[in-house]
């Protein structure tokens, strides 16, 4: 086993290409530069969605699998690489591909899936994208059998892979009629919901395959699974047809032209789907893409489908390509992984570093519910449509979904840190800055701030270089109900545009009849070119930045104050903290 984090190096055709002690030196460092010290990644190369995550409890590990192309840093000849780990901040990864591009119907990739669940110890199975012919873009003609669905078996925890004789089980064939843009990334489920409407008194299997229908609508295809034959999928029809770029509010995301890795997500009281929507509203000449959420209800039986009932933005910046799991470690909660691209980053940089992106930190996905809610900072409840609001007798019942970090990987990252450094409760009554004294590229930060609905700025400055001219400013404006990353001024990288959230704080009447603002819940991971914020437990936004290495210091501000004050509660920073990944 070797330590992750050195650059290999293939045999040099002549003595005369030998690398010389000094342009080794200068790769390591162009490697280690910005490479996060606590999230998952590949050796090298490009890595992108997590694929066929799950949490083995009888070997109590996490293994997650993704897209990767260890032959170069940009995008091609896609197949998995894996790792597992134990504490969600230690690593084992495998040196090699797992699973690799070699057969007629994937010869051109093994493009993202699932796992079944539940596995059992090393046994594993997964269904992927077959991929036999590119390109492959939703804005391209789409060739039916061009991606088709198939499905490998392991006995060695994911280390070595069996497909099945008759694969490709399934292709797109019975949607020649539809145009389709896509149709990839298997998602299978129970689904209790689905069970009910269709009168089925045992628990089924249902499948998703995402995609879209040209010039109507993106979607994702619902299939019933055999419980018989677990390779056996009759399809039922499209699941959900929203409008091409639905967007019915700031607070809600664009449902695209095509879905990628969608998601149910089913709750007790409310289903979602978790979805990775492609070709949204224009930003600097270029259509986005976005990692949304809806949800729905179910209704009629030929075909089931689903009603958009409300909807929301799961991740405000870099993040994309969900994968989600049932974690039985945490009482069966729904646990997901995304991709964070390294698309700030110029491609002579990436050359240089010979590594583009990472995967997220675990994050824990949950109904959210804010009780005896009165009003918002700004905004009528009624036009927050990422909430569904419920009447009640003092007020309103608002329901999200809600998102925050892991607590294994908090706990793990915390018994890691060197440091605890505890920054006092601040009262600004003029704007200002306080340092926080601390100086690290790796840390966690938890703070409460009580604003009122006029205070304009307030929030961190991180990654700051001792002057303050290049930093990395999290601000939050209540004025504007946003909160944002603003990276104008955060190091290397290139078009850093600044990531945008919308939130909002509540008023809410306590039992004696007293109206409260809510404080700004404020969490903050930062993993040296990777940020990843958590607000109240229902905003997250995530960003690439690339600061100079002096550039590692944290404060608190406020900022542009009409009237009041602006507190924070006591702030706590881990920090000095490095995680371990091996190769294997």
């Amino acid at each position: 086993m070797a330590l992750v984090g050195h650059p290999t190096y293939d045999a040099p055709a002549s003595e005369a290409l030998l690398p010389t002690p000094e342009s080794l030196a200068d790769a390591t460092t162009a490697f280690l530069k910005w490479r996060p010290q606590c999230h998952l990644q590949a050796s090298h190369g490009w890595m992108n969605d997590p694929c066929a995550v799950s949490y083995d409890p009888e070997e109590r590990v996490y293994r997650v699998f993704f897209q990767w192309n260890p032959q170069s840093p940009f995008w091609d000849h896609i197949c998995w690489g894996g790792a597992e780990s134990a504490n969600l901040l230690d690593w084992t990864v495998s040196s090699a591909p797992v699973l690799s591009p070699e057969t007629s119907y994937d010869g051109k990739g093994i493009f993202t899936g699932c796992a079944v669940s539940p596995s059992s110890g090393k046994q594993i199975t997964i269904f992927y994208t077959s991929v036999s012919r590119l390109p492959i873009h939703y804005s391209l003609p789409y060739h039916l059998g061009m991606e088709t669905l198939s499905t490998a078996t392991s006995t060695d925890g994911g280390r070595t892979w069996a497909r099945l004789k008759k694969n490709p089980i399934l292709g797109p064939n019975h949607l020649a009629d539809l145009n389709i843009t896509g149709w990839r990334d298997p998602f299978v489920t129970k689904w209790a919901s689905m069970d009910n409407i269709l009168g089925r008194k045992e628990a089924r299997l249902y499948g998703l395959i995402s995609g879209g229908i040209r010039d109507t609508a993106p979607t994702c295809f619902l299939y019933d699974i055999d419980p018989t034959d677990i390779t056996s999928w009759n399809y039922i029809g499209p699941l959900i047809k929203v409008e091409r770029n639905y967007r019915p509010s700031r607070w809600s995301g664009d449902s695209g032209l095509n879905w990628e890795v969608a998601n149910v997500l089913a709750f007790d009281q409310y289903d979602f789907l978790l979805i990775s929507a492609e070709g949204g509203a224009e930003r600097n000449g270029k259509s986005t893409r976005g990692s949304i959420w809806i949800a729905g209800s179910l209704q009629g039986t030929t075909p089931v489908t689903m009603k958009y009932d409300f909807g929301g933005i799961f991740d405000h910046g870099d993040y994309y390509a969900s994968n989600t799991f049932r974690d039985e470690s945490l009482d069966n909660a729904i646990v997901a992984w995304g991709w964070i691209a390294e698309e700030a980053l110029s491609d002579e940089l990436i050359v240089r570093q010979n590594w583009s992106g990472s995967i997220s930190l675990p994050r824990v996905i949950s109904v959210a519910a804010v009780k005896s809610v009165v009003g918002a900072l700004r905004s009528p409840i009624d036009q927050l449509t990422n909430f569904k609001a419920v009447k009640s007798e003092d007020g309103y019942e608002l329901i999200t979904l809600g998102v925050d970090v892991h607590p294994r990987y908090i706990s793990s990252f915390r018994q890691r840190a060197k440091h605890n450094t505890v920054i006092a409760a601040v009262t600004f009554l003029r704007p200002g800055v306080v340092d926080c004294g601390v100086s690290s590229t790796s840390w966690e930060l938890e703070t409460e701030i009580a604003v009122s609905s006029s205070t304009a700025h307030v929030g961190v400055v991180a990654l700051h270089s001792p002057d303050y001219s290049q930093q990395t400013r999290l601000v939050f404006s209540p004025e504007n109900e946003t909160f944002t990353i603003d990276r104008s001024r955060s190091g290397n990288g290139k078009e850093l545009h600044a990531h945008v959230a919308p939130h909002t704080l509540f008023t809410t009447r306590t039992s004696d009849g007293a109206e409260k603002i809510e404080k700004l819940k404020l969490h903050v991971f930062c993993d040296r070119s990777v940020i990843e914020v958590f607000l109240n437990g229902r905003t997250a936004i995530s960003a690439r930045v690339y600061p100079d290495e002096a550039s590692c210091r944290i404060s608190l501000f406020a900022e542009n104050l009409t009237d009041g004050h602006v507190h924070f509660s006591e702030t706590k920073v881990w920090h000095g903290i490095t995680g371990k990944a091996t190769i294997e």
